[in-house]
């Protein structure tokens, strides 16, 4: 139909004599843009002082729309090789990609007409040391193309300093005063005396991020699907150590496009301060991060196997400590302690905890990965994100994968459930540590705000060159409903794409209560050349509550806080979840004690320290705990004593006495803390130490104080 409306166009347009309607097969700059599918607003890229900024997405979409509609695509590079992982090794480095090219664009009357990009693009697109920043261009992605060539680019950081010329193989330094959105403005001279402009955006997180104390290669020593897998980690000691003594081992999670360096882990870990209060309180953080996240998930384990064994040879055989497994990080480790209790390895793993882990399963809407894969032939970042989830981790924990042609009922890829059974043939869950989980998802049963089979994307375009749908619905509970309808009708000769997918007898997962990601909301700020993609809602569930905390339940609205025998129903020794939705793996106020608690329990030197020779002194565990007003401290002495109680906060500060050379006699003794300081006034949420000193012997319990 859209082919019949073009040729009658043509028909009225061309007086009487009706023209071709074939693009024709060369153009007179060799790029003919309407041979693909415009997203990236190339006529906008123009060199003029209005230009928009633009970042390595847009950037990276329109060299692949320039490489589709080249005569000559293998004379520009694959867009897909542009990523930011590349520059991980320098984490001051910001590289810049140009482009600059003259195309052909069809008129509505059939005639060509020639236009220009200019644009440059900021290929690291945030920077966490942004007071020393260095800016290069990256000579490989040097595109330019034009007639006129470019003579001199200058380069204006943002940073208050001014243009600054910058020349190929050297870099410019900048330095930013304060975080956030920092506009990076180019200039380029050209062969023919024109000037061209460009602007490129990064985003400043932070403006220093600490070093590591050292890095660790680390390579695994079991190999699995015939490869070794490798990482590295990030050592980060207390102030109180030279030397690696109270470790807190940190798994990363599902990095897709395997980027999280050293100063994004920290600064993920440091939300809430609270790596930096970790390592206040005597302990070394030890942070995992994978060379490549989205291989087998046992084949990580190994590389996280082998760095226990490198911590254990460190620490010694009488020290323990606390691992942790954010998202993905939560399986590998898993994985990691089963195997190494069935091989009798002692990995003197005391407490671990799962952080909003997906031990049952993590969702992508199925209408979503039905999206990416039907524009994965328009999108480059359609095309990136596609493979990241038909990698072989994601496979292993995505609920519903989708499947060409499509199933329906849906299901999981055939990797999930072999994953799963390894698990069960393991032994299921690690028998030595204390089993702990923090999700951040609800437990009071709140949804993401819409209903199972609701629309989640709105994207429907009509011109006369193009028809474009792509519009995505939530699963069904239980029914049958459409969930992705995609359309695309171009100008003759190319080829349409038609695609409606329906699902029956599925769980409403996309809208269950979970930790969530804001997929739907970045797609509504994708810019496209052709009409609005429109997000009905921000955010859908990434990992259900009752597959963080392993539920046995199927249900994924299960009234977890309406259990009355929730500890039953999981593997876990202790859970933590919010009343609301929160964002995946995000650190808060509420979920921060939660974590201090559960890592300071037991932790070799700080828990207990008795000096040799002095009579046996104890402080029981507090109860209760986390409290909220008060909690009772108990103390039992083989000997009397004179002894002194003190609360501290996580810096040290004293903050309450409630014993000051108080004589005790041997026995129990109890006294009880209020929450209130030494000047009356009630003290804030957060971890507090509680230290009896007596008779040379000191013994150390954590508090938290919840409000």
């Amino acid at each position: 139909m859209k082919k019949l409306l073009f040729l009658l166009v043509m028909v009225v347009l061309g007086a009487g004599s009706a023209l071709s309607v074939s693009l024709p097969p060369t153009s007179p700059h060799g790029l003919l843009v309407d041979r693909a599918l415009p997203m990236a607003h190339l006529d906008k890229l123009d060199g003029s002082a209005a230009a928009p900024a633009v970042g390595i997405h847009r950037w990276r979409q329109a060299l692949w729309e320039l490489r589709a509609s080249s005569e000559n695509p293998s004379a520009w590079p694959d867009p897909r090789g542009v990523q930011p992982k590349a520059y991980r090794d320098d984490r001051h480095l910001v590289p810049l990609g140009l482009i600059h090219a003259t195309y052909d664009r069809m008129r509505e009357d059939g005639t060509l007409a020639a236009g220009e990009i200019f644009t440059v693009a900021a290929l690291r697109p945030a920077v966490y040391d942004g007071a020393a920043v260095e800016f290069a261009l990256d000579e490989r992605r040097q595109l330019d193309r034009g007639p006129a060539t470019v003579k001199a680019l200058r380069l204006d950081p943002g940073d208050g300093g001014g243009w600054r010329t910058i020349r190929p193989g050297r870099t410019v330094r900048a330095g930013y005063a304060h975080t956030g959105k920092a506009v990076v403005r180019v200039e380029a001279d050209l062969s023919d005396g024109r000037t061209l402009h460009a602007a490129t955006a990064i985003q400043v997180k932070a403006l220093v991020t600490p070093d590591p104390t050292e890095t660790w290669p680390i390579t695994a020593t079991e190999s699995y699907g015939g490869a070794l897998g490798s990482g590295r980690a990030y050592i980060y000691l207390s102030d109180q150590h030279t030397v690696l003594t109270n470790p807190v081992v940190v798994v990363e999670g599902f990095d897709l496009d395997n980027t999280m360096d050293w100063p994004v882990l920290y600064d993920l870990l440091n939300q809430q301060d609270m790596i930096e209060e970790l390592r206040a309180q005597g302990l070394d953080a030890v942070v995992l991060d994978f060379t490549e996240a989205t291989d087998p998930i046992q084949r990580n384990a190994f590389v996280l196997t082998a760095l226990l064994e490198q911590v254990r040879q460190t620490v010694g055989p009488n020290r323990t400590m606390t691992l942790i497994g954010a998202s993905m990080g939560g399986l590998v480790s898993r994985y990691a302690l089963l195997w190494s209790e069935q091989q009798g390895i002692a990995h003197q793993v005391r407490t671990w905890i799962s952080f909003d882990s997906p031990q049952k399963g993590a969702v992508i809407p199925l209408g979503l990965q039905e999206w990416l894969d039907f524009f994965r032939n328009q999108s480059v970042d359609a095309q990136l994100l596609l493979s990241s989830l038909d990698s072989p981790a994601s496979k292993q924990m995505l609920l519903y994968h989708h499947t060409n042609p499509a199933l329906t009922p849906p299901g999981p890829a055939p990797d999930f459930p072999a994953f799963q059974s390894e698990l069960d043939a393991l032994g299921g869950w690690p028998a030595v540590p204390r089993r702990v989980s923090v999700v951040n998802g609800s437990g009071q049963g709140v949804d993401q705000g819409f209903a199972p089979g609701d629309q989640l994307v709105d994207y429907t375009y009509r011109s006369f060159l193009v028809d474009i749908d792509g519009n995505v619905w939530a699963v069904p509970d239980a029914g049958e409903l459409r969930i992705f309808q995609g359309h695309i009708d171009k100008i003759w000769p190319l080829p349409d794409q038609s695609r409606n997918i329906h699902v029956q007898s599925t769980a409403p997962w996309d809208g269950a209560p979970g930790g969530y990601r804001s997929s739907l909301a970045q797609m509504d700020t994708t810019a496209v050349d052709y009409g609005d993609i429109i997000a009905l809602h921000d955010n859908h569930c990434f990992i259900p509550v009752v597959s963080a905390l392993a539920l046995d339940s199927d249900d994924p609205f299960f009234d977890i806080a309406g259990a009355p025998d929730l500890m039953s129903l999981t593997p876990f020794d202790e859970v933590h979840y919010p009343a609301e939705n929160q964002e995946h793996v995000l650190i808060t106020p509420e979920n921060k004690p939660w974590f201090m608690n559960a890592i300071l329990q037991g932790v070799s030197g700080i828990e207990e320290l008795p000096v040799a020779g002095g009579p046996a002194l104890s402080l029981a565990a507090p109860y209760p705990n986390p409290f909220n007003p008060r909690t009772t401290l108990r103390a039992e002495l083989t000997v009397s004593a004179t002894v002194s109680l003190e609360i501290f906060d996580v810096r040290g500060r004293l903050v309450a006495t409630l014993a000051d050379g108080e004589r005790v006699e041997a026995g129990a003794r109890q006294w009880t803390w209020d929450g209130r300081g030494d000047d009356g006034g009630t003290q804030a949420a957060g971890v507090y130490q509680a230290r009896l000193r007596g008779a040379g012997v000191e013994s150390v319990r954590t508090l938290v104080l919840v409000k």
